[in-house]
């Protein structure tokens, strides 16, 4: 289990700015930056796919304007992996003492299995991963890596202990929303790359149970869900509010949000400072 609890970045922020998958969107993540800025959010955190660190581009050049901007607003930005990221460049970055995988000064990866306690006295834990549904369209080590699967390892680095708060990428089994939209829609993905998503969920739920949180946020599935799920693990029933973000790259998509880390509500917003709806 990787634990962080000193002072600065998640542990410290009262208020944390999330954003849906981002796929190296250097318009939106900027724009969804100053509109959180203007909002007093000095945190932001990107559910993945964060998409900077890729193959085939200046990664250095964007990741260093990307951290020029961020500081300009005095913010940080922090992100979960997902299925978008180059596991080898990532990898090279080491975990630093408080837990997190620093890429620059102000941009930093949360690894599978990273905990912290908030300013609230509420804990989160981070769970990111998730298995391409494309893969057969992808080519391992350009554009696929084995190390997008939650493996037994990272299972067994989240533990078993409860957290308030989980951050990933993928989703829980037993989503209303998200499961008849799967069953209706026909996205025309062979056999093959659906049983090896849906072998990623599963791994994804072995998790999510043992954290059983009040509220997880996560991405992955382009769209904006919103839903409470009850389980029921051995003789022990929670409930947790499943909240997936949209991707980013939409003024009107659902694709960021503020988490009051005391009350652990969530406000949505639109990326261009006009406010959303709150709940």
């Amino acid at each position: 289990m990787i634990t962080a609890t000193g002072p600065g970045g998640l542990s410290a922020a009262s208020r944390i700015g999330f954003l849906g998958d981002t796929h190296g969107d250097m318009q939106h993540v900027l724009t969804v930056a100053r509109t959180m800025s203007a909002r007093g959010i000095e945190l932001l955190v990107v559910l993945d796919d964060f998409g900077f660190l890729w193959p085939g581009h200046n990664w250095g050049i964007d990741i260093d304007k990307l951290s020029r901007r961020l500081k300009a607003t005095h913010q940080t930005l922090a992100f979960v992996d997902g299925n978008h990221e180059d596991f080898d460049l990532l990898y090279k970055f080491p975990v630093a003492d408080d837990g997190l995988r620093w890429i620059r000064p102000n941009i930093a990866h949360i690894p599978r299995g990273y905990r912290t306690t908030l300013a609230s006295g509420a804990t989160l834990a981070a769970l990111g991963g998730a298995n391409s549904v494309d893969i057969g369209h992808r080519v391992l080590g350009r554009s696929v890596w084995a190390e997008e699967s939650i493996t037994e390892a990272d299972l067994d680095a989240l533990g078993h202990g409860h957290a308030d708060v989980l951050i990933g990428h993928d989703a829980p089994l037993g989503l209303p929303t998200l499961d008849a939209w799967l069953a209706a829609t026909d996205h025309g993905w062979p056999p093959a790359g659906l049983r090896y998503s849906a072998e990623g969920r599963a791994m994804f739920h072995r998790g999510f149970l043992q954290v059983q949180p009040r509220i997880y946020l996560g991405g992955h599935y382009h769209r904006h869900i919103d839903e409470l799920v009850t389980h029921s693990p051995g003789d022990r029933e929670f409930q947790t509010r499943v909240v997936i973000l949209d991707q980013g790259g939409s003024a009107v998509s659902t694709t960021q949000a503020i988490l009051d880390v005391d009350t652990l509500e969530l406000e949505y917003i639109s990326r261009e400072l006009q406010v959303g709806h709150q709940e």
